[in-house]
Formats: structure tokens, sequence, C-alpha cells
């Protein structure tokens, strides 16, 4: 960790009390993880300005649009490039302060294209209404080491888009709807100031107990096992604030899910596409650091099932070949036979999956992943090889550490955040997969899970249109304590056909299911005080006993995840997707 200098009126011979060190070091750990935020998500930032501009260009004049672009570009990139530098000079400004004008000049930016908003069509000004809150909501993590950052960063967007909402007369929106968007924007501020309040409290929290215990393991054991403390401190941080982060994402995905199944132009439609692409920036980012606390709690259980891995490995091909050709790299796919094996499919699709991302991260432009299915023996081998920039012999099992990276030391977080590896070896150690890797400097590795073949393939019951539930006549039971979740996804659902009720509590539900019959019930896990999803399934099943019941959840809690899964019922993680709630519905 670098050392944040102190301004020159401030330096004095009298030695540092054991609380000013303490001070010290959270403001150093709330700079760092503030400065690898910014780096992360850049991307997500630059796909926002753009559909900003494209959306913008349709109506707006094209070289005012052009300048704009190009000045939010510019800002961000040396955001990126200059902002360790301005911040560690010597200076009169706080850091704070500095960090709140750095963000300022993004944010401010980012509203300009409201200027034209009377001249959006609705689902224009939707999109554009998403983007801007999608950033701001993620801007609760990224600036949670500094109370009054958060407020530099939304204000300037979320004002202006309330005040736009309030004056639109563009044709469709009534006075009354207008208004009502421009409320509930000013309702969700005031939600996220509250919550980056409670963010920031058990940030520095932990930020404080990392500073303990770094001083008191230093002293026992050294300096590794501190670093694994603080990591553990990160995880307990993220715990504690991934239910409030997850509500608002699950949200934005139901909304975006809901904007795709509408009719739209073929503009509309790329601009939902690149909004959709937005939020699962976002969501993949806040995914891959839960996935290790989830793993922590030992929640995750396998689901064994007997499957052929040249379909897995087809279907997984097809979604990372257009990637990797955008990237100007090529994706190989050799299959030598057919396999089948035993294990759960989900998991080792995500290692699979975390290994190609890896791959792809570190090699260059012009070079090779290659995909790798082949028998040897009893065993079936998956190689994930690639022609990157290889590892060497001493960092070989490093790389399988929790936040470490190879050839990142300018901490360029497009580059992820170190977490792959250390998630598909654990994931390779929970479902009895062997997991070898074989690199070579400068010219490539290849990482090979290997698993046992099984002699034939169990029938697997293909799900088939005509085996499907008509979505059409489901009648689905929303239980949800929070007003925002429940239009979100009602929404989505009377878009797939659904005939909805939303109860907010165990009470309400039971009422609604004692007079309509009910086909699924999709309770949150988490209601409000002295009650829960349990309880409300419960209170339905009184009055229809085989009524079928999946758990919503946000929480990333050990004990809350337990508690789930004790239960037996099927539990899916916010934000749920598209693809995922539809698996669901079609049971």
């Amino acid at each position: 960790m670098s050392v944040i200098p102190a301004p020159a009126n401030q330096a004095s011979s009298k030695p540092a009390s054991d609380e000013d060190l303490a001070q010290k070091f959270v403001v150093e750990w709330s700079l760092d993880t503030w400065i690898a935020s910014q780096n992360s998500s850049l991307l997500g930032r630059i796909l926002s300005g753009l559909t900003l501009a494209a959306i913008w260009w349709r109506h707006g004049d094209h070289r005012a649009v052009l300048i704009w672009t190009v000045l939010l570009l510019a800002v961000f990139a040396g955001r990126h490039f200059f902002t360790e530098l301005l911040l560690r000079m010597q200076g009169r400004l706080a850091v704070e302060t500095r960090i709140g004008l750095l963000m300022l000049s993004g944010s401010s930016l980012m509203a300009v294209p409201l200027l034209a908003f009377d001249h959006y069509s609705v689902t224009e000004q939707t999109a554009i209404t998403i983007i801007l809150l999608t950033v701001a909501t993620a801007s609760v993590i990224s600036t949670a080491g500094f109370r009054m950052v958060f407020l530099y960063y939304s204000l300037p967007m979320s004002l202006p888009l309330a005040l736009a909402w309030a004056t639109t007369t563009q044709a469709g929106s009534s006075v009354f709807a207008a208004w009502g968007l421009a409320l509930l924007i000013l309702v969700y501020q005031i939600y996220l100031v509250g919550l980056s309040r409670k963010v920031s409290r058990v940030f520095l929290d932990a930020g404080r107990y990392r500073y303990g215990q770094s001083r008191l393991n230093t002293a026992l054991q050294g300096a590794l096992d501190a670093a694994e403390d603080a990591n553990r401190a990160k995880t307990q941080f993220l715990a504690a604030a991934s239910h409030d982060l997850r509500q608002p994402m699950h949200s934005m995905n139901v909304l975006v899910a809901a904007l795709s199944l509408k009719t739209l132009d073929e503009s509309s439609q790329e601009i939902v596409r690149v909004l959709d692409t937005v939020n699962q920036t976002i969501t993949q980012q806040l995914d891959g650091l839960l996935d290790i606390s989830k793993l922590d709690a030992g929640t995750v259980v396998p689901q064994r099932a007997t499957f052929n891995l040249d379909t897995l490995l087809r279907a997984h091909y097809q979604a990372v070949r257009v990637r990797a050709a955008g990237g100007g790299q090529l994706c190989i796919l050799n299959i030598e036979q057919t396999v089948a094996v035993r294990s759960d499919e989900a998991l080792l699709r995500r290692a699979i999956s975390n290994l190609t991302d890896n791959a792809l991260k570190f090699t260059p432009s012009g070079g090779q992943v290659m995909l790798t299915l082949k028998q040897l023996g009893a065993e079936a081998l998956i190689e994930v090889s690639d022609s990157g920039i290889g590892i060497p012999d001493s960092q070989r099992e490093m790389i399988f550490r929790e936040f470490y990276q190879i050839g990142n030391a300018n901490r360029d977080r497009a580059r992820g955040l170190g977490l792959g590896l250390s998630i598909v070896r654990r994931l390779c150690d929970l479902i009895g997969a062997r997991l070898s890797v074989h690199s070579v400097v400068g010219e490539g590795s290849r990482f090979t899970i290997s698993l046992p073949v099984v002699e034939t393939l169990d029938s697997l019951q293909d799900r088939t249109p005509g085996q499907s539930r008509s979505l059409q006549s489901m009648t689905v039971l929303l239980i949800d304590d929070e007003l925002m979740v429940r239009q979100s996804m009602r929404f989505l659902l009377e878009e797939l056909g659904c005939t909805v009720h939303d109860a907010e509590g165990s009470i309400e539900a039971a009422k609604i299911a004692a007079s309509q019959t009910i086909d699924l019930i999709l309770s949150d896990m988490r209601l409000a005080v002295g009650d829960s999803g349990i309880e409300a399934i419960a209170q339905v099943r009184k009055s229809q006993p085989d009524v079928r019941a999946v758990l919503v959840t946000g929480d990333t809690a050990p004990e809350r995840l337990r508690e789930a899964q004790a239960t037996g019922l099927p539990l899916l993680h916010k934000p749920v997707t598209l693809e995922r709630l539809m698996d669901v519905l079609s049971v």
C-alpha cells in the first residue's frame, strides 16, 4: 500500500499516536480501494457514455454531441492515467475534496444529454434514466471510504434527471406519470444517500479492524497472516453490504429484461443491448467478489448429474468466440471425442468460464485461445490453453491466491480483481476435479481440468416447448417488502404473459392465496422485521399445500444461505437474469 503524503504544514517531529496511525491507515486503504474501483469500472462508464451519445445523436446537433463525447472520453482517460498522481501530490486540498472534484467532472458531463430530454422517445428517456441511476448506484460501493464524495457524483446526475422528467412535454408522457417518476428518482436518491452512509460506516469499521489485525499478526505471525486477515475484513464488508446493493441492481436487471421483450425499432434494440452490457459489467464485478464469500461459507452444494462434456464445451465456445474476435484474438474449439461425466454442470461451466476469461485477459491481440476436450484412459481432460504472457515457475502457486495477479503492477482493474483462479481451484475441489497448470513464460499457459469418465450417459429430460408450462396461463404470487422490486418484477412477469399478484409480507400473501389459485410463489428471503420469505411461503401453503415456491435473495451471509438451503426450496440469487427466471417459470 502506498502512502499519502501529508501537507507540509502538518509536518512535525512529534511521534504519531496509535489513533493517528489507525486513521492514516484507513485513509490510505480507502484511497487505494477507490483508485482500484475507478480502473475496474472504466469500461462500464465508457459504455454508458457511448450509449448516451447514441441516443443524443438521433435528436441533437451532431457537432455538439461529438464535442461532448470527445470531452467525456478525455475526462475518463485523464482520470484513468493521472488520478493517482493528482491525489498523491503535495497540495492544500484534502484528498476527499480532490476525489470529489474528479468525480464531479465526470458526473456533471454525464448529465449534459438531458438538455435534449424532451426530444427523446419514451424508450430513450427510460434508457437514459436507467443508465444514470445504475451509474449512481454503482458509485455507492466505490466511494465507501469517503462519505461526502458520493454526493459529488450522484447529485449532478439525479437532480437534473428528476427535473427533466418533471418538465418533459414529450408526447405519450402524462404529467402525472412524469411528476411521479421525478418524485421516485428523488426518493431513490435519498435512499442511496442513506445506503451510502451505512456502507461507509461498515467500510471504515472494516478498515480499522484491518489495521488492528495487521499490527497484531505482524507481531505474532508475520505479514502473510496479516494479508489473509485483511482479505477477511473485505469479505465481511462485502457480505454486510451485498443485500442492499443487490436490491437496486436486481431491479435494474429486471427493467432491462422487460425492455428487451418489447417491440422496438432497430436503433432502440441496439440501445437496450448496450444498456444490458453496461448493467452486466457492473453486476459481474460484484458477483466475482461475492462468489468467494459463498464458497468460504460452505453454502455451495454440488448438484451432480450425468452429461456430455462436448455439449457443454460447444455451448461455451459459441458464447466466447465472438468476444475473442472483438479483442483481435482467435478462439479454437478442438473436441477429439464425445465424453460423458457425472458432476455439477453449472459449477464446472463456471470454472471453465473463469479459465477462459483469464486466458483472454492475458493473451494479446493476434494471439489464440484453444478449448480442447479429450479422453486419457479413464479420465476426461478439459484444456484451456493460450499464447499469452505465461507464468513464471516461482509464481505457479501464488496465482491461485485471492487478489493476486501477474503483470498488473498498475492495478488495471479492467483485467479483473485477481479472483478468477482462486474461484476455479475452489470449484474444482468442490466437485472432485483435478486442476493442473503448465506454462512457459512468453509462450503461454495450459490449464487442465480432469474428471472421471462414466460408461453410459443417464437419460436426460430435455425440455421442449410442448413440455413447458404456458406462461399465458401461469399465476405468480410475488412477495417482497420493497415496492421498487415488486414493481420492476411485475413489469417483467406481465410482459412474459403471467398473471401477477404481489404482497409485501406473510399476512397479505395468505389473504391473496385464500381467494386466488397460485401456480408459483417468488418470494424474497428477507422481508420486514419479524417476517421472512420462508414464513410467507408456509402461510400460503396452508391454503394451497402443493403450490411451487422459489426463494430469491441478495444475501450472501453464511447463516442466511444455510437457512435457505435447509428448507429445500430452490434459491435464486439477485440480480436474477431473464434466462434464469425463464428456467424457473418453464418447469
